[in-house]
């Protein structure tokens, strides 16, 4: 529901609850982990603003790490794209497309107009295209705020590495996401991968060059990187676990799916 979130259709608070009323008579320590040691059992933690550390035993260790954005090395993308992976995110990329449109309101040259009102999203599936419907909804129901800016100035484009979005729901669902899509006025980029971002400019392997101060990636995430270090066996860097979640040859730490 971040997609809501980013378009002002829904409030955080709308989307979220905190943890400690969820689970009151669960122990909550917020930091980050810092490290695993399997052989003593115990995962160490970094928590404050002093990063101070500290060292938790266990019996059981459950993996539940989630994943993070994969930017693919590609050139720019992770120094100037935005993501969409978290209430902040959300809330920076609702602010960034007011503030597109309040800059572009002012501005007399051209070139540097066009930029700013063209949103791009990288990647077709459940995120992407949930993003990019939020963003061409905020920004064309903004318009009539912005007196100054004429609806066909806005371009709003999905680029999607496949044949079809939405590849998760199968080809008939995506080509009827992708109709209702381009009816609203969203430009849609087929079998077109986002190859650098640099200068306000995304470039991309066909040979085309979009002028867009805005560019969010939704086009793929990689596990999280502390499974490098821990002697599971992994599968595309994902855990491989048994039919009771369990690691192979590890009792007592579990997976999850």
């Amino acid at each position: 529901m971040l997609h809501e979130v980013a378009a002002g259709d829904l409030e955080p608070a709308h989307i979220c609850n905190p943890l400690r009323k969820l689970f009151r008579r669960v122990t909550i320590l917020t930091g980050n982990i810092e490290a695993i040691d399997l052989a003593t059992r115990s995962v160490t933690i970094a928590y404050g603003s002093e990063a101070l550390r500290r060292e938790l035993p266990y019996d059981h260790l459950i993996l539940a790490l989630g994943s993070e954005t994969n930017y693919s090395s590609i050139p720019g993308v992770a120094e100037n794209a935005m993501g969409i992976k978290s209430l902040g995110d959300a809330t920076l990329l609702r602010a960034a497309v007011i503030a597109m449109l309040e800059s572009a309101s002012l501005e007399i040259d051209a070139e540097r107009r066009k930029r700013m009102l063209t949103f791009v999203v990288a990647g077709g599936g459940f995120a992407g295209v949930e993003t990019i419907g939020a963003i061409n909804d905020l920004a064309r129901e903004s318009l009539p705020h912005y007196g100054r800016i004429n609806s066909r100035e806005v371009r709003v484009v999905l680029i999607h590495g496949g044949k079809v979005i939405l590849p998760e729901l199968g080809e008939a669902l995506g080509l009827y996401a992708e109709e209702k899509l381009r009816k609203r006025q969203v430009d849609i980029k087929l079998g077109a991968r986002v190859t650098a971002y640099a200068d306000g400019v995304v470039h991309c392997d066909d040979g085309e060059s979009i002028p867009a101060g805005t560019l969010v990636w939704a086009a793929g995430v990689s596990p999280s990187p502390i499974l490098k270090s821990l002697p599971f066996e992994l599968s595309k860097g994902r855990v491989v676990v048994n039919s009771t979640l369990e690691g192979s040859g590890l009792p007592g730490c579990m997976g999850s799916r």
